[in-house]
């Protein structure tokens, strides 16, 4: 199984990809996104493109340190704001039944971890 590790930052506004298989780490600036969790989204929807376009018959895992955007897209949590609720369709229409989304605690998430160590370097 393929994992595949997103996180997103309003610092700078980024997205991050950190493929352990690979060895590689992407990080992408974003214009327009405006929360954490419209940057988590895209970072989602980026990382089931990265997989779909590398992995394409590989079952795949993204992990993210999301609760929200991982508990709405695995439709547990309800969706109150427009926005999110226009960026999980999109990603919806992206997965498919090879890849799954999982979350883990920010300290474990290797995209998160990279977003940190370069947090300096990204300007707002």
């Amino acid at each position: 199984m393929i994992t595949i590790h997103v996180d997103g930052g309003t610092r700078g506004m980024v997205i991050c990809l950190h493929d352990p298989q690979k060895n590689k780490t992407i990080v992408k600036h974003r214009k327009g996104a405006t929360t954490n969790n419209d940057l988590e989204y895209l970072a989602v929807i980026y990382g089931i493109e990265y997989i779909r376009k590398y992995y394409p018959k590989d079952k795949a895992l993204i992990i993210s340190d999301s609760m929200l955007v991982v508990k709405q897209v695995n439709e547990l949590w309800n969706i109150n704001s427009h926005s999110l609720s226009i960026l999980n369709k999109k990603v919806q229409n992206k997965l498919t039944n090879m890849i799954k989304i999982k979350w883990i605690p920010r300290s474990k998430n290797l995209a998160g971890i990279h977003l940190e160590n370069v947090k300096d370097t990204l300007k707002s």
